[in-house]
């Protein structure tokens, strides 16, 4: 039986602040995303999800069709969150992607109540304590368990397992992921995690391509050959100026995070700092306190001592050390998907400076070995069928339909375009949206390939990836959009809007491209934490994490030996960091 530990006493705001996740991470929730996405019925669905223990036992179940219509029409009542702004229309009624769902599927979708963002969690937990439940909730993790104990959340593994097409499966639950093992109780699922994709979250190595090439320098296929770009850059004067002005690698003070961060770095030298992952003998340990992250400590100090990291870094957020991108002094950084978005600062050095450019890689690795890096399941909500439901398979039915007109074969019920974005454009005041339904790694995946062999056949299937193929394909014909004097007055506001979509964007794909090649290779390390808040995290982990911060400072900036890092890891162990391994352990079962 797998063991509960967590805490049912957090207050909502220590709740909230708790589930940002274990250590720090952020990867990819707030991604600047390209547009909605693809994943076809066509053969992109066919790696199926992590499997659970109750989806195990369910080889004999019929495949119900969830894309029938259901006569007379069935109703689900849903509550939900709006922002509805002086000059924004309220669709939570009259939306167009409801009256879809219902005449199309006889899904009729009800609202029990409406409310703000700011009121969601007290409105849901006055609902959970007067029972007054609607059909469908979504809920974060904590009220998760709490339902679950109070037998107000319905076991919906047969509805999961006879309901959910191959589609959704793939996008909200993929292989090797945590998000539905988080809403597993003795292996039987309560509630359907509201997926940001983890491959999403999977970081890249940003490189100023025309610097590198300048100095007739190799693509950094290895470690040797990434750091040897990296004193260039600092030492060859890449800019060209005759000023000692340039950084080789950029830095956030917080170190971890989306970009401009250690942990790609020591990821290639195998190391997973701020990440829970299971080591050799399938116990789940805590990265940073690991033998493999002394010598990466050791290597950033050399670095740092000759001037490849910006010495002020300490001070600077993510934000602010972009900016040395846009004044040409940074040659490198690691990020999620949408890094080049930070300050803008790759998609503005584009516009001020037409001759440069920019590059996306694979991490490269210290020796042999290939690289496997860190991938993040950030699921913080969850959506959760109340107990009493009459039709719990409407709820899984709703993901379906959603995912597949975001990500999957939407002509064969929407033929035109213009049909398309008339249902489509609501989708964002659907009461349950999972960040999955846009499918981006498959859409990507598929637009490059109708690229290269200009087909655009190989997208038609689903109007977001014909539009983001568009889109490529003009910016492909046209490379003077780039510069700030490109002519897309008759089509956009600015060149600059266009690049930032298209130039900025293209990025996001290519790193979802190498994503996906890492899964097919089982090269993706998968973090072990999740959402998961143990009892031993609500009294002590702020203050592990300060202790982590200011001790790996230290030894970077040359304040402290390389040494200071076993007494951390004998400090963290006391402090509670051993009791929470423990704990985390115990939540998965493993001894």
């Amino acid at each position: 039986m797998k063991k509960r530990v967590l805490s049912y006493v957090l207050t909502a705001a220590l709740a909230a602040a708790l589930l940002a996740g274990c250590g720090s991470n952020s990867n990819g929730s707030d991604a600047v995303t390209a547009p909605a996405a693809e994943s076809s019925d066509k053969g992109d669905a066919d790696a199926g999800g992590s499997q659970t223990a109750a989806e195990s036992d369910s080889a004999d179940v019929q495949q119900a069709d969830p894309f029938g219509k259901s006569d007379p029409p069935v109703e689900i009542s849903v509550v939900q969150s709006v922002t509805v702004g002086a000059d924004q229309e309220d669709r939570s009624e009259n939306n167009n992607f409801l009256q879809f769902v219902e005449d199309t599927y006889g899904i009729k979708i009800t609202h029990k109540w409406i409310t703000t963002p700011e009121q969601y969690d007290q409105k849901i937990a006055l609902s959970l304590a007067t029972d007054d439940l609607a059909d469908v909730m979504v809920v974060d993790m904590v009220t998760m368990e709490q339902m679950i104990e109070a037998e107000q959340a319905m076991d919906i593994t047969d509805v999961w397992n006879e309901y959910a097409d191959d589609l959704t499966k793939s996008l909200i639950a993929p292989e090797g992921t945590t998000g539905l093992e988080m809403a597993t109780r003795d292996g039987r699922i309560y509630g359907i995690p509201m997926t940001t994709p983890v491959y999403e979250t999977m970081h890249g190595l940003f490189l100023r391509e025309d610097w590198r090439e300048k100095l007739g320098l190799p693509e950094p296929n290895s470690f040797e050959e990434f750091e040897k770009i990296l004193y260039a850059f600092v030492e060859q004067d890449p800019d060209g100026n005759g000023v000692d002005d340039t950084y080789g690698i950029g830095l956030n003070k917080d170190l971890y995070g989306d970009g401009y961060e250690i942990t790609s770095i020591a990821n290639m030298m195998h190391a997973y700092p701020n990440a829970w992952v299971k080591n050799d003998e399938g116990r789940v340990v805590y990265g940073s306190v690991q033998p493999e992250m002394k010598p990466v400590l050791e290597t950033l100090a050399k670095w740092y001592a000759d001037g490849l990291i910006d010495p002020e870094f300490t001070v600077k957020n993510t934000d602010k050390e972009a900016e040395l991108v846009l004044k040409e002094q940074m040659g490198a950084f690691f990020g999620v998907q949408w890094a080049q978005f930070m300050s803008n600062a790759v998609v503005d050095l584009y516009i001020n400076n037409p001759e440069s450019d920019w590059n996306v890689y694979k991490i490269p690795s210290v020796d042999e070995q290939p690289a496997k890096p860190i991938v993040y399941d950030n699921t913080r909500q969850f959506m959760v069928v109340t107990a009493g439901c009459e039709h719990p398979e409407a709820a899984v039915r709703l993901l379906d339909i959603m995912h597949k007109l975001g990500a999957g074969n939407c002509t064969d019920v929407l033929p035109t375009v213009d049909d398309f974005n008339e249902v489509w454009k609501d989708w964002s005041w659907m009461p349950v949206r999972p960040e999955s339904i846009h499918g981006n790694i498959p859409k990507w995946v598929a637009v490059f390939e109708a690229l290269e062999k200009d087909d655009p056949s190989l997208v038609s299937y689903n109007y977001n990836a014909l539009a983001l193929y568009n889109t490529q394909k003009e910016m492909a014909d046209h490379p003077e959009y780039r510069t700030s004097d490109g002519n897309r007055a008759e089509k956009e506001e600015s060149a600059q809007e266009f690049i930032k979509g298209q130039w900025g964007t293209r990025f996001s794909g290519h790193i979802f491209g190498m994503a996906t090649e890492l899964a097919d290779k089982d090269l993706l390390t998968y973090d072990q934490c999740g959402a998961i808040v143990t009892d031993t995290m609500v009294d002590s982990l702020a203050q592990l994490e300060k202790m982590e911060l200011e001790t790996f400072t230290r030894i970077i900036t040359g304040d402290a030996s390389v040494d200071e890092f076993d007494t951390f890891v004998e400090n963290w162990n006391r402090m509670g960091g051993s009791q929470i391994t423990e704990e985390i352990n115990e939540f998965y079962g493993i001894k």
